[in-house]
């Protein structure tokens, strides 16, 4: 178990670092380092995508001991790549838990725990720049595990982190909480009032607080501009659910989201299906998911998957448990190593197609060109060398994330406010074969 999830950490860790030392990360990298940075030094702004205060667009109070880490020292990105893979690594540990209890060997518990990391999302998800969410893979396992187990006080613990990640795994945590006090007559009255305050904490949260911080052109614009509406914030986008919930499940029945509900199960050979108590927290991302127009957020291969995988990897582990004792108690026969061939074949075959490794050499996902040096690599290092610590800086996002831990970092054209800045950073040369740094329009 922990040659694996130490193997993981390591590749992870590796490829993610060269994958940002080789200038190939995205902007989402150069965003939470900059946010990091600020709230390590007091700056609650986001000149990246112009929003006046952090709280603008996501609720992500676990980076709080990341800016510490980053105020004493420690550099940003490598710090928030490494966090992540090695967190993303422990995933295994709390399935390994839930399978044994549920299959009753210790060795189909490993095998399944293991293979859990090859789920397409769960390697993407590492391997491409950083996001709070990624992290709730292992959280939000370990929570259901200690829900299973009716360990309450480390459930308390796992879904407290877990919420700290963002602001709506607090109805992902609150959905299977109701069902958990329909089958707990004892515990009725305290699930329901838990439920509830986690309900509360996200509406406070999108109604009153983000409204009032959330940036003109930020991710709600973009995500859900679809049919003319202006969605502007999370206020907006539950006002319009409320206003016209015809229209969204008219809007949901279309073929793009059928194949990805398909795309999300058929891994876990549609297991999940069969455990909804658990698989009632992946409906609100689901939901999310459905109502965005974002370019390829509706595929197992985004990142915008992640936080539905821990409750379709948990149904799927009791599911089988239940199967295997039902085949047992109708057939007399064990069924546990056939399903699990299955399981692993089907897991094995998706990251192949869709995974986030050198294993999947039939996926979109995984260039090895991006984790190695491009022509414009020396150049770039030199021009990084020559940027003063305090100075305002334009670049494209590879080099960005390299300097985003400062005040004042935006990337032209789509990342930029129109207000000027001392440095722009470009990759080409002089005729001397001397990097350029200027106050000039960047270049591709």
């Amino acid at each position: 178990m922990w040659l694996g999830c130490v193997a993981y950490a390591l590749c992870y860790a590796a490829l993610s670092l060269g994958r940002f030392s080789s200038f190939h990360a995205q902007i989402d990298l150069s965003y939470y380092v900059r946010l990091v940075w600020g709230l390590g030094h007091g700056r609650w702004d986001l000149p990246l995508v112009a929003a006046p205060h952090v709280l603008g667009l996501h609720l992500e109070p676990i980076l709080l001991p990341l800016a510490l880490l980053g105020r004493l020292g420690l550099p940003i990105a490598p710090l928030l790549l490494i966090v992540q893979a090695v967190v993303v690594a422990l995933l295994p540990l709390p399935l390994f838990r839930l399978a044994r209890r549920h299959l009753h060997s210790e060795s189909a518990a490993l095998g399944l725990a293991l293979l859990s990391l090859l789920y397409p999302t769960v390697t993407v998800a590492t391997l491409h720049d950083f996001h709070p969410v990624t992290l709730t893979l292992t959280l939000l396992a370990a929570w259901l595990d200690a829900l299973d187990e009716q360990a309450w006080r480390r459930a308390l613990l796992w879904g407290a982190l877990a919420l700290a990640c963002r602001e709506d795994i607090a109805v992902q945590l609150a959905l299977p909480l109701c069902f958990l006090a329909w089958t707990q007559p004892k515990l009725r009255l305290r699930l329901v009032v838990l439920a509830g305050l986690l309900l509360l904490y996200f509406v406070l949260y999108i109604v009153v607080v983000q409204p009032r911080f959330v940036p003109k052109l930020g991710s709600y614009a973009l995500h859900f501009a679809s049919g003319g509406a202006k969605v502007s914030s999370g206020r907006e986008l539950l006002l319009l659910l409320l206003q016209q919930p015809l229209r969204f499940l008219v809007e949901w029945l279309t073929w793009d989201r059928l194949r990805y509900v398909l795309e999300l199960l058929w891994p876990l050979g549609f297991l999940p299906l069969l455990g909804v108590r658990y698989a009632l927290g992946a409906l609100p991302v689901l939901a999310i998911n459905f109502l965005s127009s974002f370019p390829r957020v509706r595929s197992i291969e985004s990142h915008y998957t992640t936080a539905m995988v821990p409750f379709l990897l948990v149904a799927a582990v009791v599911s089988l448990g239940k199967l295997v004792a039902w085949y047992k108690a109708r057939y007399q026969r064990e069924a546990t190593a056939p399903l699990l061939a299955l399981l692993s074949f089907l897991l094995i075959a998706s990251h192949v197609l869709h995974g986030g490794s050198p294993l999947a050499w039939a996926s979109r996902r995984y260039d090895a060109a991006q984790f190695v040096d491009g022509p414009e690599a020396s150049l770039l290092r030199s021009a990084l060398a020559k940027v003063p610590a305090q100075a305002s800086v334009a670049a494209r996002p590879g080099p960005l994330a390299h300097l985003a831990a400062r005040a004042r970092v935006v990337s032209p054209p789509e990342y930029d406010d129109g207000q000027p800045v001392e440095i722009i950073l470009t990759p080409d040369a002089t005729p001397s074969g001397q990097p350029r740094i200027g106050n000039q329009a960047v270049r591709h």
